[in-house]
């Protein structure tokens, strides 16, 4: 739920603030949701995003990292170091301050507690997403995840 949330939200913060969302590529942003074009499929199209199967039997972390690259690439690179900026954009625009609440410092707090906050992080693998970050005049804010692929923790 929190990644369709934080989809959504980021949909309409591209048309309403594209600078906030993409920086110096906010020329883009309301082109790339406009439903009469193909490309608002990348950011709503959550089939690529969740298990196909339910009940899910892998373990969450697992199930994370099998997310399609693109997708993690939106979430993560795009839209995560954007998060704080983001809820207060909706809470304000919608003129519903409990959205604030859905955040908790920084992360996605709809349906985890605090104790799962970590498994926002699991997807944070790449360097390649500082770079999709910087590129769109944001920064991460939190070091890459120590899970590697298949949830198998990195010693470095």
């Amino acid at each position: 739920m929190n990644v369709a949330l934080l989809r959504v939200l980021f949909t309409h913060a591209l048309l309403v603030r594209p600078r906030l969302m993409l920086g110096r590529s906010a020329p883009l942003g309301p082109r790339l949701v406009d439903p009469r074009h193909r490309t608002v499929k990348w950011f709503l199209d959550l089939g690529r995003s969740f298990p196909p199967v339910y009940p899910v039997t892998l373990p969450t972390e697992d199930t994370i990292l099998d997310e399609h690259p693109l997708a993690r690439m939106l979430d993560y690179g795009v839209i995560a170091p954007r998060l704080p900026a983001l809820y207060a954009l909706a809470a304000a625009t919608l003129e519903e301050p409990r959205l604030m609440t859905l955040l908790d410092a920084g992360v996605p707090a709809y349906v985890w507690s605090r104790a799962e906050r970590p498994l926002w992080y699991v997807g944070n693998t790449g360097a390649h997403l500082r770079l999709i970050a910087r590129t769109t005049g944001a920064h991460l804010r939190w070091p890459p995840s120590p899970a590697g692929r298949r949830g198998v923790v990195l010693h470095g």
